[in-house]
């Protein structure tokens, strides 16, 4: 290799280095930030707190985030927005009955979740009761991660129903809204209830709300 081959080398792959440590950090910072507000609330969690769990410099820290709201903001676009698409979404796409594949997904993300983790709720669910009151940033980036859940549903039912698994008179947009609503008030239950056996009791009741409206 010639020397300004060497040089041209040098000068591509520093840039390009700096640039992945960066995402690396920051996707640290914001999975660590994910679960401490799942665990303890956004307004429990503090920026020194976070800054200690990365065990980054707090310049590094600040590099990437400047304010707490900016990390929250954040943790809501790059975290959970992604995470309910891998959880509730995407998996769909391998069913040809909907249906059962959101019955399974029901019992495979709440009902299997052990107690202990299960106790703390929602991560979306308990920023919504948190924050969208008090600050219409979380508002809006909560509402669109709660839009985004209930389109990817509401596309799966669509194809349920025109495939004649469900009956023709059912609006597949009000079920995608009240399956959610099925899916965040099964956290809330047994969040508040501490009860995490109660479960099956949620799930039978689901599985009625979609024997009445399947095509049989």
């Amino acid at each position: 290799m010639t020397k300004e081959n060497k040089k041209a080398k040098k000068t591509i792959s520093k840039p390009f280095m700096g640039k992945r440590n960066l995402e690396i950090t920051r996707r640290k910072i914001l999975l660590i930030a994910f679960e401490t507000f799942f665990k303890q609330g956004f307004q429990g969690t503090s920026m020194d707190d976070l800054v200690k769990k990365t065990t980054l410099s707090k310049g590094a820290f600040y590099h990437q985030f400047s304010t707490k709201l900016e990390l929250g903001y954040a943790v809501v676009e790059e975290v959970i927005s992604p995470l309910i698409l891998d959880r509730w979404i995407v998996p769909l796409d391998a069913y040809e009955d909907p249906i059962a594949g959101i019955l399974f997904l029901m019992q495979q993300n709440i009902g299997n979740t052990p107690p202990a983790l299960l106790r703390y709720g929602c991560p979306l669910n308990n920023l919504i009761q948190e924050m969208s009151p008090v600050d219409n940033g979380f508002k809006r980036r909560l509402t669109g991660a709660l839009n985004l859940w209930i389109r990817g549903l509401e596309n799966h039912l669509l194809r349920a129903k025109m495939s004649g698994l469900i009956q023709p008179h059912v609006d597949v947009t009000e079920a995608a809204h009240f399956i959610v609503m099925a899916h965040e008030g099964f956290y809330g239950i047994i969040k508040g209830l501490a009860k995490p056996k109660i479960f099956p009791i949620l799930m039978a009741s689901m599985q009625n709300y979609f024997d009445h409206i399947r095509k049989w």
